[in-house]
């Protein structure tokens, strides 16, 4: 019986090491690659390298129309503050990729994505999270859909 918790505690011991830690508490980093518009990598103070998706924002996928757009914004944007982001972790996708919302420059990037028409917010997903944040994005979009301007310019 000591020989099974033995090997289970070296077993669960590896599965410990070998998993990334997410973060979950806010930190301070620099954006090292912006993937595409809602995804980006994150180097944190200690030098490991995060990504980091969008809290809930939709962009483009690669290929799409205004994909390219919203990865040019993003990037722009990043690069006019020196690539220093805040980052406030909001949990993990399905995919195992962290969530969080990112400020650059004192403005959240999905703030900035929905000001530019090229970002959809997931109004859902921020009031079963409570975000008020959320609120004004949401109003960016619906604003650019009224003007038929980005994303809804078809």
């Amino acid at each position: 019986m000591l020989l099974k918790i033995f090997i289970f505690s070296i077993f669960f011991s590896m599965m410990m090491v070998a998993t990334p830690a997410l973060a979950t508490e806010n930190f301070s980093g620099k954006v090292v690659t912006v993937v595409d518009g809602a995804t980006l990598d994150i180097a944190k103070p200690d030098g490991q390298i995060e990504r980091i998706r969008l809290f809930a924002t939709a962009v483009p996928q690669a290929g799409a129309k205004h994909a390219e757009a919203a990865t040019k914004r993003t990037t722009f944007w990043c690069h006019q503050w020196d690539n220093v982001a805040e980052v406030i972790p909001m949990g993990q996708g399905k995919d195992g990729v962290a969530v969080a919302r990112v400020i650059v420059g004192q403005e959240e990037i999905a703030n900035v994505l929905a000001k530019a028409c090229l970002a959809r917010v997931n109004m859902k997903l921020c009031r079963d999270q409570f975000t008020p944040e959320c609120v004004g994005w949401n109003a960016w979009e619906l604003q650019c859909r009224d003007e038929k301007k980005g994303l809804w310019s078809e």
